[in-house]
């Protein structure tokens, strides 16, 4: 089992015990605030759960939440540390409700329409008839396989040996299957107009055909001479995933898909990168100017309830980028960006943006069927679009408590202050100290959902998230800004465990 998972899953059991004798708290809270199962433990229970009376204040003023936090904590060792001085992070908005949310149905109708609104009428063709190689394209892959192994060059990828001294790149078996593809390639590709759907046949290489029931794979030219690799997936914890990613202007565009990466991710990497002002000058637009151009997707996608709710500056880095000493350079080939999460936003509640997926499995060998989070995404530049990924629409429902009680500020900073050290305290086993630095602390909502019920309805709910960074002595500061250490439910104090969903 993920050892994260077995961390989460035993402080929602240790939660119990810690906080099973306050009133606010029902002992059965755990096992009862998932998805619609949790309706009635809403909607019937007395304190926590009770629809409090508006006072016409802010949700601030109601929690009594200060705009900055600070407070120290450890264990009985001293090695884990928790650190906090964090920016207190509410909406402007005077209530939180628990809202019903349901899994958008996706089949023709909505490809078909997020289709047009991608891509209005332009030419879409299968992937594989628009990549096939020719014989031209073989022969070329063939004379420069050759051409390393006449230099001496068996590793020209430095994929590196294996444990028993053999390259892991097999050249000389590259080099058979080049000439074995290039009997069957044809003199000139063939490109297959196709209207984007699941269940078509495709041509998958060397004359093999195969009917891709749950995904599609799409090349599209636009008008403007744009070209982008269309995909559409059902999976697992994903009933519905689109992605656009714009391609390089190669003579086999298939074969080239250009890289992007949030500033974040790149000031974590180790290497050199440029400076913010730098890289937020090269871009050549305003974030506004970038929120605009998606926000008409958004629109038109029928997603008005959805805002930005997290962003970072990015780059756009040429496929297969091999990084020297030298690091991230703005150039021809990298160039700068925006990377825009959208989220819903409830009567002035957004639900907040974290890095995890949800819909994981309890244990390894977990067979019930899951549901990943909501996501919209966007990477934009100067030139428009570059890239969009939209999982799992949401349907909004009806509100089924409206108003709801929630635990006082201070009570919630009690509960994370003995959780934090709970929830980590089995570090120290493979670590010999560790400190968590927490410098944003914020309100907002989640679903929630019990997969052993109902994989496809569960619940909006407010939640406290708490960001920040550990510290682990001889290694890099870890650094993620949108990876929440602890989820606390607002209403009763329990801990929700996100990669689950739950």
């Amino acid at each position: 089992m993920n050892q994260k998972r077995i961390i989460g899953i035993c402080s929602l059991f240790l939660a119990l015990s810690l906080f099973g004798g306050c009133a606010k708290t029902p002992e059965d809270s755990v096992v009862k605030l998932k998805g619609e199962a949790a309706e009635g433990a809403y909607e019937a229970a007395e304190g926590a759960y009770e629809a409090a009376e508006s006072s016409g204040g802010t949700l601030r003023e109601s929690l009594e939440a200060p705009e900055h936090y600070k407070s120290e904590t450890e264990d009985a060792t001293g090695k884990l540390k928790v650190i906090t001085d964090a920016k207190v992070e509410v909406p402007d908005a005077e209530r939180a409700n628990v809202t019903a949310v349901s899994q958008h149905p996706f089949g023709q109708e909505e490809i078909d329409r997020i289709t047009e609104v991608l891509f209005g009428d332009a030419e879409i063709y299968d992937y594989y008839s628009y990549t096939e190689r020719t014989k031209a394209d073989c022969l070329a892959r063939i004379e420069e396989l050759e051409g390393y192994v006449a230099v001496g060059n068996l590793d020209p990828f430095n994929e590196g040996m294996d444990e028993d001294g053999n390259y892991v790149y097999d050249i000389y078996g590259a080099i058979e299957q080049a000439k074995r593809e290039y009997e069957q390639a044809p003199e000139e590709a063939s490109r297959e107009k196709v209207r984007p759907q699941y269940g078509l046949e495709v041509g998958t290489g060397m004359g093999e055909k195969e009917a891709q029931e749950d995904s599609f794979s799409g090349i599209v030219e636009t008008a403007d001479g744009k070209i982008y690799e269309y995909e559409i997936f059902s999976y697992g914890p994903v009933p519905m995933e689109v992605q656009i990613k714009r391609l390089g202007d190669t003579e086999h565009v298939g074969m080239e898909q250009p890289e992007w990466s949030g500033y974040n991710d790149i000031k974590n990497s180790g290497l050199p990168y440029p400076a913010e002002e730098e890289l937020k000058s090269s871009i050549g637009i305003s974030m506004e100017e970038a929120k605009k151009m998606a926000d008409e997707r958004v629109e038109a996608l029928g997603l008005s309830d959805m805002d930005v709710i997290s962003w970072d500056y990015a780059l756009r880095l040429p496929a297969g980028s091999d990084f020297g000493p030298e690091g991230f350079v703005l150039n021809e080939q990298t160039c700068g960006g925006y990377l825009l999460h959208y989220g819903r936003c409830i009567d002035k509640v957004p639900i907040t943006y974290t890095v995890a997926d949800g819909g994981a499995y309890e244990d390894m060998e977990g067979t019930t069927e899951t549901w990943s989070y909501e996501r919209l995404d966007f990477y934009v530049t100067k030139e428009g679009i570059d890239r969009m990924g939209f999982r799992n629409q949401y349907d909004i429902g009806e509100t089924r408590t409206e108003n709801i009680k929630l635990l006082p500020f201070a009570e919630i900073m009690k509960i994370y202050e003995k959780m934090m050290q709970i929830q980590n305290a089995d570090v120290l086993n493979y670590e010999d100290s560790r400190t968590y630095r927490i410098d944003r602390i914020t309100f907002g909502y989640t679903r929630i959902y019990e997969p052993s019920t109902d994989s496809r309805q569960g619940l909006l709910v407010p939640v406290w998230d708490f960001f920040g960074s550990f510290e682990v002595p001889g290694r890099e500061t870890y650094v993620e800004p949108n990876q929440s250490f602890l989820t606390i439910n607002a209403a009763d104090g329990s801990v929700i465990n996100r990669e689950l969903g739950y």
